[in-house]
C-alpha cells in the first residue's frame, strides 16, 4: 500500500536530524512494480599471471546480483529472463599483452586487446545483445591468442564484469 505524500516544511534539529511535517494527498493504492531489476557487478579479488588460452575469467567478489543470475564460482551469468542486455568488462594489466572475449552461449560477441610494456593499463569492452532466458554469458581469454603478463585487480583498480537488463 502506497500513500502519496509531500513535505511542506523541514528543519534541522540540534542533534543533526530533521523534523519534517508531512501532508498526505491522494488516495491509498496498491502498486506493483512493472518489471524487476536484473543487474550484476563482480570483480576479481587477486591477480592472475599468464592465464591460459581460452581460460574463463572468474570474478569472485560479487557486489550486485539482482535477479541472481551471476555465479561467482564459475564466472558465468545465466540470464534469468529474455531481453536486451548491456555487458561491460574491464581488465587491468601490468607489463602484459592479452586479448579477451565476451561469450554468449559459446559465441564471441565482443573482443578487446591491450599491450602495455613495462607499465600498467586498463581495457574495457561493452556489448549490447538480445539474450534469452537460460543463456550463458562470460568473459574469457582469447581462444587462440597466447598473451603474456599479469592481470591485476587491487585497491588501485579492479578487473570487473557487469551486466544489466535494458528491456
Amino acid at each position: 500500500m502506497v500513500t502519496v505524500a509531500d513535505a511542506t516544511t523541514s528543519c534541522q534539529t540540534a542533534d543533526g536530524q530533521y523534523d519534517v511535517t508531512v501532508n498526505y494527498r491522494g488516495k491509498r493504492r496498491t502498486e506493483t512494480p512493472t518489471s524487476a531489476v536484473t543487474a550484476f557487478y563482480a570483480f576479481m579479488s587477486k591477480k592472475i599471471t599468464n592465464p591460459g588460452v581460452g581460460r574463463r575469467l572468474v570474478f569472485d567478489v560479487v557486489k550486485t546480483n539482482q535477479g541472481g543470475g551471476y555465479n561467482s564460482h564459475t564466472g558465468v551469468f545465466t540470464c534469468p529472463k529474455t531481453g536486451i542486455y548491456v555487458f561491460v568488462w574491464v581488465v587491468r594489466l601490468f607489463s602484459a599483452y592479452h586479448s579477451f572475449e565476451l561469450m554468449i552461449n559459446n559465441t564471441v560477441y565482443g573482443t578487446t586487446y591491450l599491450y602495455k610494456k613495462n607499465t600498467g593499463g586498463s581495457i574495457s569492452g561493452t556489448v549490447v545483445a538480445h539474450v534469452s532466458k537460460g543463456d550463458s554469458v562470460y568473459v574469457r581469454m582469447h581462444s587462440s591468442y597466447t598473451g603474456s603478463g599479469v592481470l591485476l585487480s587491487d585497491i588501485y583498480g579492479k578487473t570487473a564484469f557487469s551486466g544489466w537488463l535494458l528491456n
